[in-house]
């Protein structure tokens, strides 16, 4: 298979974003300057998912960007280790960089009518896991409000119910958490009617990730953090993870 979706809840969510895994595909190696590479992908089978992101209604993906946050498993090691590549005419094309963990993605009309194969050039026997999210663009570097959090989260549930229909959209559940990356050496607190409750503090050298539940405080909290967020996501609902794995 060439790349598998582990999840429950989230498989009806996909047929929104219309991620569909590769049919027929037989094992290939695949040499490339020397390398025992192998094929974990083709090119349209990750466009697929940006291009059905793009015909969600607009009111509903505005402010709101798709990203793919990659691991490699078993040791939750940087993805860049396994050195993913859009294997095109014009050369190989890398999907993740150093400690970046967002893969890079280059969508353009040529790359989807060559449709290159992905490859995977380094750590083979082990996998790149991504996680599907959606990522806020902040009215403020530092603060949002408990109103603006039900926006985002009423933004993803309205993309459930255009794409997939009001019935299905019943069998289905409600994004209702949203990924917070705080600061090192950042506090993010909740003010309610003057009242303030520190949520978390990072006394790391590294970004922390945090989950944060709107529902449980007030509309008019404001959520604010000491230093700028990192990034707000939505958290998709389910467990919205997709693995890269040698075609079989």
């Amino acid at each position: 298979m060439t790349y598998r979706l582990l999840t429950g809840c989230f498989i009806a969510f996909l047929s929104c974003v219309g991620l569909h895994e590769a049919r027929g595909a037989s094992e290939e190696h695949l040499i490339v300057a020397g390398r025992h590479d192998v094929r974990v992908a083709t090119y349209q089978d990750i466009a697929r998912i940006y291009e059905r992101f793009e015909h969600f209604p607009q009111a509903a993906k505005e402010g709101l960007s798709l990203h793919f946050t990659g691991e490699l498993l078993p040791d939750h090691d940087y993805p860049s280790k396994a050195r993913l590549m859009v294997h095109s005419r014009d050369g190989d094309i890398p999907l993740f960089f150093g400690q970046d963990r967002d893969m890079h993605f280059p969508l353009t009309d040529r790359l989807k009518a060559e449709n290159p194969p992905v490859l995977q050039t380094e750590a083979i026997g082990h996998n790149v896991r991504t996680e599907l999210s959606l990522v806020v663009a902040l009215p403020a570097p530092q603060t949002f409000t408990g109103t603006e959090a039900r926006h985002w989260l009423r933004q993803v549930n309205a993309c459930i119910r255009d794409l997939t229909g009001v019935i299905l959209s019943w069998f289905m559940p409600d994004a209702h958490r949203l990924k917070i990356d705080i600061a090192p050496g950042a506090n993010f607190e909740a003010v309610t009617s003057g009242t303030v409750r520190v949520l978390a503090s990072n006394v790391s050298r590294e970004p922390m990730t945090v989950l944060l539940r709107p529902q449980d405080y007030a509309e008019d909290t404001v959520f604010r953090s000491s230093k700028p967020f990192g990034r707000v996501r939505v958290k998709i609902p389910g467990e919205a993870y997709v693995t890269f794995t040698p075609d079989r």
